[in-house]
């Protein structure tokens, strides 16, 4: 297990859902994946890659096979492929890690060029799952029928959960001005010595100044491509826009 690496060039991805049968992300990952192996650049897949709450086998063999053939080839290339576990693929944490050879963590502490970042994929401080892991657990699967009908479903669920611990806040007369667990969590992180935060889980794609430092979220690929690119100690959310 790899809690700390140096590296120039790393792209961060976050939440696949390969093998959830609305997702469409290996359409638009397969390019991407070229791409970072013809820059020699590292990738962390950032949690939830392999969706096992909400997955068909028959999607998660069709949709994974070809994604996995194209970190094997950004390893060929001289990269390294990070696989930071979620809430959706933590039982395939011993898989991953001792059959694909992938460098498997809870989180990624990356050092590039004199900067600290820290790379988690986040869910451990979403209020509802710290709470009630297991209710967590059932509405997850519950919601992954509803994918079909609204890809941003998660943005929903991210918005009401926000709402409710900004909620919270008000009756505990609490003046902070993170007025998202994720910015919380995030300052707690970057007022440990971090220059940037990177997480994922929400699938909502976010920028943020905090008083210590910068809050990045990578999004999704779902049904979206933003990724999270350290570049030289550079750290910016990008969209994959493949030439035609």
């Amino acid at each position: 297990m790899i809690l700390d690496t140096t590296t120039d060039r790393l792209l961060v991805i976050s939440d696949l859902h390969l093998g959830n049968p609305a997702s469409t992300a290996e359409k638009r990952l397969l390019g991407f994946l070229d791409h970072a192996a013809e820059i020699g650049a590292s990738v962390c897949v950032n949690g939830d890659g392999f969706d096992v709450l909400q997955m068909s086998f028959t999607r998660l063999v069709s949709a994974g096979l070809p994604v996995l053939t194209r970190l094997r080839h950004v390893q060929a290339a001289g990269g390294t492929v990070h696989y930071v576990v979620g809430n959706h693929d933590i039982v395939l944490e011993h898989f991953l890690d001792n059959v694909l050879s992938f460098e498997m963590s809870p989180f990624l502490n990356v050092s590039s060029a004199g900067r600290r970042i820290r790379v988690e994929h986040g869910h451990v401080y979403d209020p509802f799952f710290a709470r009630y892991p297991r209710l967590y657990g059932g509405c997850t699967r519950v919601a992954g029928a509803a994918l079909w009908l609204d890809k941003d479903l998660y943005r929903a669920w991210t918005y009401v959960s926000d709402a409710l611990n900004g909620r919270r806040r008000r009756r505990a007369g609490d003046d902070d001005l993170h007025y998202s667990y994720c910015h919380e969590a995030a300052e707690m992180l970057l007022a440990r010595g971090f220059d940037a935060v990177v997480f994922g889980h929400t699938h909502n794609a976010e920028v943020a100044d905090l008083p210590s430092g910068t809050y990045l979220n990578a999004g999704n690929w779902l049904h979206g491509h933003t990724y999270v690119d350290i570049d030289h100690g550079d750290v910016s959310l990008q969209t994959w826009e493949p030439s035609v």
